[in-house]
């Protein structure tokens, strides 16, 4: 990988090595434990999208074959993070018209979806998956869903799909490099897949006492009833699910024991994601173990606060430090700006809970690995990856 150095802005200190690479703006990318991963394209030529995947030190480790598409590409292609079992993995598909002109298979869709493990081996989805276009679930992300389709181009984007829409026909199991058929539970809708259990919810219906609309969220072992309002009633994090009750309060069950997680303070509240990054879609750390969230107090007052999920350690964020978190490492470092004044500053989970705001205006990372790779993703501007000092 060519090494290049940041020249959108500045880096804060950890990452001023001068070392790093581009992603394309616009095209996906993300990080998982010691990698990167990130779309990469033939500018120059056909506009063919291809899979690159990256150790710490920029090294590629696997790059995607080329599917020859024509230019310019119809459909954009999908890169996300899929999490099984506590494990991570990144997922990539496209589809689109090879660019052979002047045969019949030319207005043919050809397409592929490969999946990458933390080590970086990626293992090609064998089915053909042409048929298919991947849809959010409920939860946005950490799951792969499909939808089937005609083949056609036309009905492979600008599709949004979630629970209530019917036709989820394939979900992917990340581990062994598959499609599998949606689970079904009579009478139940299927929702998401998250860290490999399978989540449900049932047909709505009025609270008798409060004549609130409620249903259940759940697996084929266990259920917790919510408040079934259009937003906000269910929030599902890397290993756990939060749902809103009717009188306001939130319960938050672990997905694969259907036990509820006993904290102080933090989960007495709902959990709600709490960066304000819209471009990076969750507030974990990389290994989905510690989580950004937010609520309400009994005085109406914002509350930040840091949980670590695996044991339940948490501490809250002073309300008076102004600072609003936007990304977690997974060796609980915090970024931020203030809430006012949108200074730039850090703090550290759980040891250094008051924040440093930066002297200097400096961009802030969105996700970094476990090895201190920065990504710093912008809508409209190149993704950056940028190798820590020292």
């Amino acid at each position: 990988m060519e090494q290049t150095p940041y020249s959108l802005g500045a880096l804060p200190q950890q990452w001023s090595s001068g070392i790093g690479w581009y992603a394309l703006p616009g095209d996906p990318a993300e990080v998982i434990g010691d990698l990167t991963a990130f779309v990469q394209r033939d500018a120059a030529t056909t506009q063919d999208r291809t899979l690159v995947v990256t150790d710490s030190a920029g090294d590629v480790l696997y790059h995607s074959p080329s599917l020859g598409l024509k230019a310019p590409q119809s459909v954009e292609p999908s890169l996300n993070r899929v999490r099984q079992n506590g494990k991570e993995f990144i997922t990539f598909y496209q589809i689109g018209l090879p660019a052979s002109e002047g045969t019949a298979d030319a207005e043919v869709p050809v397409a592929q979806l490969i999946v990458v493990d933390g080590t970086g081996k990626a293992t090609v989805v064998d089915e053909d998956v042409t048929h298919y276009r991947p849809a959010s679930t409920a939860d946005g992300s950490r799951a792969l869903a499909f939808t089937p389709t005609d083949g056609s181009l036309g009905m492979q984007s600008g599709v949004a799909a979630g629970p209530d829409t019917p036709g989820f026909v394939r979900v992917l199991n990340a581990e062994t490099g598959t499609l599998e058929p949606i689970p079904e539970i009579e009478g139940q809708s299927w929702l998401a897949r998250i860290d490999g259990v399978d989540v449900y919810r049932s047909p709505g219906s009025i609270d008798p006492e409060s004549g609130k609309p409620v249903a259940t969220a759940g697996t084929r072992e266990w259920s917790v009833p919510f408040y079934d309002q259009l937003s906000g009633s269910i929030t599902f994090g890397p290993t756990y699910m939060s749902v809103r009750k009717i009188d306001g309060s939130c319960e938050i069950v672990d997905l694969h024991s259907g036990e509820p997680l006993q904290f102080e303070g933090a989960a007495q509240g709902c959990a709600y994601e709490t960066t304000m990054l819209k471009t990076f879609e969750s507030a974990s750390s990389p290994d989905g173990e510690l989580f950004l969230m937010h609520w309400r107090d009994d005085q109406d007052a914002d509350e930040q606060w840091v949980v670590d999920l695996k044991t339940g350690e948490q501490e809250r964020i002073d309300p008076a430090s102004g600072f609003q978190p936007t990304s977690i490492s997974n060796a609980g470092d915090v970024y931020g700006r203030h809430r006012d004044s949108g200074a730039p500053g850090r703090l550290t989970f759980p040891d250094q809970m008051e924040p440093e705001y930066f002297e200097t205006e400096v961009d802030l990372p969105t996700a970094i690995n476990d090895q201190g790779v920065g990504m710093f993703k912008y809508e409209d501007l190149p993704t950056y990856f940028a190798v820590p000092a020292g």
